[in-house]
């Protein structure tokens, strides 16, 4: 029998309505001739006869014991069939509405709406929708072609109930004709209603299906043959109705981008219009205000190639997303600081979503931030996320206390970032035209008794004493962070104080990119967080080649800073190889580590060069009190990988105002080869430690420097002391 012949045969024996009415009677469980009879109302003959013809062509089958059931070809076509009986049931909607633009798969799954009721006039949909809007208890989602300007108030007073709304609409905005008759408090009202923090947009080119769906109720509707909405569709309460009405969403949501508004666009007798195109120029004032701030800043990066800000902005707790090219600058300095504040506030902490005041996310843009004070943020201040070449320079970044700050991770802590720069996602990178981060001011414990000087009862003394992260003890900061970068990157002459993880943190970035960190000033007066289980307490600088992705082989220079970090068991600098085991993670191509001067008042190590090949240590300076000056390490092999340092070259550098704080109980107590060698429970220090897993490596010192190899193949050598 061919395919066509089984459709047909398929087709016909069903389309009997009494063998439709066995087959669903032997859906809900096996029955004899006997019972098919009693629950039909038909004579055994015609059970037979009917049974007969479905047995033929192996819809159900007869056990031993005379019971009929499904076979597995009868029950999957009886659910098949859901999606004829839905049509079938609404055949004069579909005649002129269409649903071949949704993705196929939920095509196929439109039986899952057959309990779901018809909505026949636009004035019943908009009115299910403000009830289903009202009586939400969570969260709300919208598929919408238009902000729906008639809930607005059902909307705001949601929000206001912290309901969460989720919004899929077009790329291009229509206003809705009724937007000319708001009033001025009207429109505010539908700016915070868009920018509130329970609020989120995303964008398609089309919108194809008109959706509302809460927990308990969901509207949809589906365009007319000409592609417009009448806003006659359908009302669904059952389960099913509502998982396919939530699967369809979430289907759109991850498939859409990140709403990045572009001007507005006016109908006008059947022509799209812009309102108004890019200018040249503008000067925007702030008003301190949240309901206004923020749109103004937006609309004029929409619209403008250089926004002059003005004043001190509150944009509450909005983002700012850049996707042209873009320059907005602060205007004025007095005392070396920026005049133009930005301020974001009001947001719930402790939470566990990534946000962000500005975002710069476009393709193939140049866009430049600088000369503004951002004073207040709560996770990344900018995020550096995609186009051609960015310049962020001479902004300042600060924050009175890391308190009550930070994406929260649970047991890792609460990051909180001042620049991260770099791709959107781990499989898309950024700016292969370049980054310069350039002049710029960062503090995160802007308030004295906040930048080391509140005590942990004598705790944070004890070099064993770890801050509890989970409890918001200590935040993990990070001055500026660099992932995934595609091209050459600088980040140049920035102070960088007060960061309780690492000042200047750069991870998986491609291999194709070239960094160079030069000429900062990176001071911490603040305790470190020991950031995932680390046993140093923060870095000056962290350089890693792979740490959450398998990306490697760039290239890093770290040369002529200077830092300074007061508190115990921090370390200078540290370069990584790869934390993640899996195929094409690996080492830095070349890592240069010269000219720094760095001075540790109660630190682990000056540098310490971990599952690292050919870096070049040359040239800097150490100063202070550490266990160890410069640290060599590596593991055995994981997954293939070769995780030894190797072929590094260590010399000239000036640990002449070091001390080497001789074996405490601390050392002591945690000889493991990673953070103190030693044996039998006693530690040993020294200016430099390469531990076993080094091979071939080559260190310069001084003759009265003591250097502890427990490697392969190292050359360890003494040059005289100048002067």
């Amino acid at each position: 029998m061919s395919a066509v012949e089984g459709f047909h045969d398929l087709l016909f024996e069903m389309s009997n309505e009494y063998r439709y009415g066995i087959l669903l009677k032997l859906q809900d469980g096996s029955m004899r001739i006997a019972d098919l009879t009693r629950q039909t109302g038909l004579t055994t003959t015609e059970v037979r006869r009917h049974v007969s013809r479905l047995l033929e062509i192996g819809l159900v089958f007869r056990n031993s014991e005379g019971f009929y059931r499904l076979t597995p070809y009868g029950d999957t076509s009886l659910i098949i069939c859901q999606e004829f009986m839905f049509l079938a049931a609404n055949s004069e909607y579909f005649k002129d509405h269409r649903l071949s633009q949704i993705p196929i798969p939920f095509q196929k799954q439109m039986g899952e709406l057959l309990e779901s009721g018809h909505l026949k006039d636009a004035i019943n949909f908009f009115h299910q929708m403000e009830a289903l809007i009202g009586e939400a208890q969570d969260r709300v989602l919208m598929i919408v072609d238009q902000f729906p300007i008639n809930a607005l108030s059902t909307i705001v007073e949601s929000i206001e109930r912290d309901i969460e709304f989720k919004f899929i609409e077009p790329r291009e905005r229509i206003v809705d004709p009724d937007l000319e008759a708001l009033t001025s408090d009207e429109t505010q009202t539908l700016t915070r209603a868009r920018s509130r923090p329970l609020v989120q947009q995303r964008m398609v080119n089309e919108v194809h299906v008109y959706m509302v769906a809460s927990e308990s109720r969901a509207i949809l509707a589906f365009p007319t043959t000409d592609g417009q909405f009448d806003y006659k569709g359908f009302m669904a309460t059952d389960d099913r109705s509502l998982t396919w009405c939530r699967s369809l969403f979430n289907h759109l949501w991850y498939a859409a981008e990140q709403r990045v508004d572009t001007p507005a666009t006016q109908v006008q007798r059947g022509r799209i219009l812009p309102q108004r195109g890019a200018r040249d120029r503008i000067v925007v004032e702030g008003q301190w205000r949240p309901d206004v701030d923020a749109q103004a800043i937006q609309d004029a990066v929409d619209n403008y190639d250089e926004v002059i800000l003005k004043g001190s902005f509150n944009i509450g707790s909005s983002t700012v997303f850049i996707n042209r090219n873009t320059v907005i600058r602060g205007e004025g300095r007095v005392n070396d600081i920026p005049t133009t504040i930005i301020t974001k506030k009001g947001w719930k902490f402790p939470f566990h979503t990534q946000e962000f005041l500005f975002v710069v996310l476009g393709n193939d843009t140049d866009v430049t931030i600088e000369n503004i004070h951002f004073n207040n943020f709560n996770d990344t201040c900018i995020w550096n996320a995609e186009g051609n070449s960015s310049k962020i320079l001479n902004n300042r970044i600060t924050l009175s206390s890391p308190s009550g700050h930070g994406v929260s991770l649970g047991d890792w802590g609460d990051v909180v970032v001042g620049i991260t720069s770099g791709g959107p996602s781990r499989i898309k990178g950024g700016f292969p035209g370049g980054v310069l981060i350039e002049g710029n001011y960062l503090d995160f414990a802007e308030t004295p008794a906040w930048a080391g000087y509140i005590d942990r009862k004598g705790l944070e003394k004890n070099p064993d004493y770890r801050p509890n992260l989970l409890d918001h003890e200590n935040c993990i900061g990070i001055g500026i962070l660099l992932n995934r970068n595609l091209g050459k990157v600088i980040v140049r002459r920035n102070v960088i104080r007060n960061m309780s993880s690492k000042g200047i943190q750069i991870q998986d970035n491609w291999s194709t990119s070239d960094i160079l960190i030069t000429g900062n000033k990176i001071f911490s007066e603040v305790f470190g967080s020991y950031a995932y289980s680390n046993p140093n307490a923060g870095f000056g600088i962290l350089a890693q080649s792979s740490l959450n992705t398998t990306l490697a082989g760039n290239r890093v220079e770290i040369t002529d800073n200077e830092i300074v970090c007061q508190k115990i068991n921090y370390c200078g600098i540290g370069v990584n190889g790869p934390s993640i085991y899996r195929e094409g993670a690996g080492k830095f191509s070349e890592c240069i580590v010269s000219g720094n001067k760095i001075h540790l008042d109660d630190g682990t190590s000056g540098i310490h060069i971990r599952k690292s090949d050919k870096t070049r240590v040359v040239d800097n300076v150490i100063s202070g009190r550490v266990y160890y000056g410069i640290q060599l390490s590596g593991i055995s092999e994981r997954e293939g990988l070769n995780l030894e340092a190797c072929d590094n070259i260590v010399e000239r550098n000036d640990l002449g105002d070091l001390e080497i704080k001789d074996p405490d109980e601390y050392s002591d107590s945690h000889v493991d080869g990673r953070m103190f060698t030693g044996s039998e429970g006693r530690s040993v220090t020294a200016h430099a430690w390469l531990n076993k897993h080094t091979r071939g490596n080559v260190i310069m010192l001084k003759e009265n420097e003591t250097v502890i190899d427990e490697g392969t193949d190292n050359t360890i050598a003494h040059e005289r002391r100048q002067g």
